[in-house]
């Protein structure tokens, strides 16, 4: 997804309040954020400050994620515990991720090609089995005796 298409998506989010509610916590009309996350607006631009702020209020990081896929890398947000049992959870979790792209691609490819849904979907899960393994390895390095 592009970068400005995630702003717009984010700001836009009923879940979040929608441009009205995110302007008004940003102290700017909701007619310039709107301006600014208008994908076909030339005279307005986000600023990453302000990329961030959204990012914080609503707690979606699409933006960052974005960004990130466009640099050919990943964003995942970790917090976690690191006790034994939250440990074994999350690595759980990450064998239950492998499954579900396994099933995503066999269902995407039954009619022998992948489809920008099936991509977007497929993507996502990724996403999430690349967040599982990243949240294993921080648990993992908390709950070592050296730290």
């Amino acid at each position: 997804m592009d970068v400005i298409d995630a702003a717009h998506k984010t700001v836009h989010n009923p879940k979040h309040g929608g441009s009205t509610a995110i302007a008004a916590r940003m102290g700017m009309s909701s007619t310039v954020l709107n301006n600014k996350v208008n994908p076909a607006t030339n005279t307005h631009h986000l600023r990453l400050d302000e990329a961030l702020t959204i990012m914080e209020y609503t707690n979606d990081t699409s933006i960052i994620q974005a960004m990130a896929q466009r640099l050919g890398g990943v964003f995942c947000k970790v917090d976690g515990e690191a006790t034994q049992a939250s440990i074994l959870m999350t690595a759980l979790s990450t064998s239950a991720c492998q499954g579900d792209i396994m099933s995503g691609m066999q269902k995407a490819l039954e009619d022998g090609c992948i489809d920008y849904k099936e991509h977007d979907a497929l993507q996502t899960t990724i996403q999430n089995a690349i967040v599982a393994l990243r949240t294993l390895s921080v648990q993992i390095t908390k709950h070592c005796e050296g730290n």
